[in-house]
């Protein structure tokens, strides 16, 4: 088993990948900087157990993080949990995608891996939208090449913004029936402005996207929070859970050690 590693802000996804490249489970942990290697070891090896899987399946492991005080606790559980090292999405490692960025070493691991997954699909010009603790766009031309990228607040990053700069609101949780725009109480208005406003911002981060990169621009939906707004966008997407874990599964085969 390959062991994928995505280490956000808020959450660290783990992927399962059988011999044959197909994703098998999918956990999800917190992100807490202040854990040991001990306890992501444990972490890891309990939700592992608890999808049916054994920690001494893994045969090999691949970690892209936006955390940097994250990376070394993150290779040292690994190391515990089995002994393989861990293939870094990093300088240095071989991707085989062309970045063109002022500094390509600058560009988030997140955003390579969902990049060269969109790039393997073939259908291109593509971007990809990624909504966590910050949505991004990645964007590549019809050659697959990586040609920039835009970076907005995520939605819960601004329902939190919200509650903590407006005394008089609530904390909510992010649920509204479909098709409601209009809220009647302070819970809907603020549940609506935050999803509707993310769905608004979307479509039309797409439309200048495609107005830049052609009419025939395919857009791909990934993040944690994807979910909360694909049934209001208006622009047409293709969903596609977990890209970052497939980018990070074709990354270690272009890595790994014979």
């Amino acid at each position: 088993m390959l062991l994928a590693i995505n280490a956000q802000n808020s959450v660290i996804a783990l992927g399962c990948f059988d011999e044959g490249g197909t994703l098998r489970a999918v956990a999800r942990i917190a992100a807490v900087t202040a854990c040991t290697a001990d306890q992501y070891a444990c972490q890891i090896d309990g939700v592992l157990r608890l999808r049916g899987y054994s920690s001494a399946e893994i045969f090999g492991a691949v970690l892209c993080s936006v955390v940097p005080s994250l990376n070394g606790v993150l290779h040292d559980a690994v190391r515990i949990l089995c002994g393989c090292e861990v293939v870094s999405v990093s300088s240095g490692v071989k991707t085989g995608l062309s970045i063109q960025m002022e500094n390509p070493r600058a560009l988030g691991s997140d955003l390579v891996c969902v990049a060269l997954e969109a790039a393997s699909q073939g259908r291109l010009p593509a971007v990809v939208i990624d909504m966590n603790t910050a949505t991004t766009f990645t964007a590549l031309d019809r050659r697959g090449v990586l040609v920039g990228s835009m970076i907005a607040p995520g939605v819960r990053t601004g329902l939190e913004a919200l509650r903590e700069k407006a005394a008089q609101l609530p904390s909510i949780s992010l649920t509204l029936p479909e098709k409601r725009l209009l809220g009647k109480n302070t819970v809907d208005a603020m549940a609506s402005g935050v999803l509707n406003g993310a769905a608004s911002m979307v479509d039309g981060m797409i439309c200048r996207c495609r107005e830049q990169l052609g009419e025939d621009l395919t857009v791909y939906l990934t993040g944690t929070d994807a979910p909360l707004v694909a049934g209001r966008m208006r622009e047409p997407v293709r969903r596609a859970d977990d890209m970052v874990l497939h980018g990070l599964y074709r990354i270690w085969l272009k890595n790994r050690k014979n």
